[in-house]
């Protein structure tokens, strides 16, 4: 149960990273996610990127094998895929020397190290 519930927190927390460029725009990863859904149905060539491909395909991995049938090593690739995207977020928000961005991104890592610290454990 403790597996389910982590993978849980996992995929939600993948969802709250915050972004920010220029000067008025601004989003967050669930709102970015869901224009890129609605652009994979309509016009999938223009969303074909790695850093977009990748972490939808590993927020899918997440659902199947950690909550619906829990697997553990499917879910630690799920969890590296999303770690790419999370740390290029992270990164731009140490560089552009936003907190809120950084700050954004720690849900995701709390989660995902508590999982990999209990996953161990069974």
């Amino acid at each position: 149960m403790q597996f389910r519930i982590l993978s849980l927190l996992i995929l939600v927390s993948s969802l709250i990273p915050y972004l920010s460029w220029g000067k008025t725009n601004h989003t967050f990863l669930f709102q970015a996610e869901w224009l890129v859904l609605n652009k994979l149905t309509s016009t999938p060539s223009e969303v074909m990127h790695p850093l977009i491909i990748v972490p939808l395909l590993s927020q899918f991995l997440i659902v199947i094998f950690g909550i619906i049938f829990p697997k553990t090593p499917m879910v630690y690739l799920g969890i590296l895929g999303l770690y790419i995207l999370i740390a290029f977020i992270l990164f731009a928000g140490f560089l552009s020397g936003n907190i809120w961005i950084v700050l954004s991104c720690a849900p995701f890592i709390v989660c995902s190290t508590l999982f990999i610290l209990f996953a161990k454990k069974e």
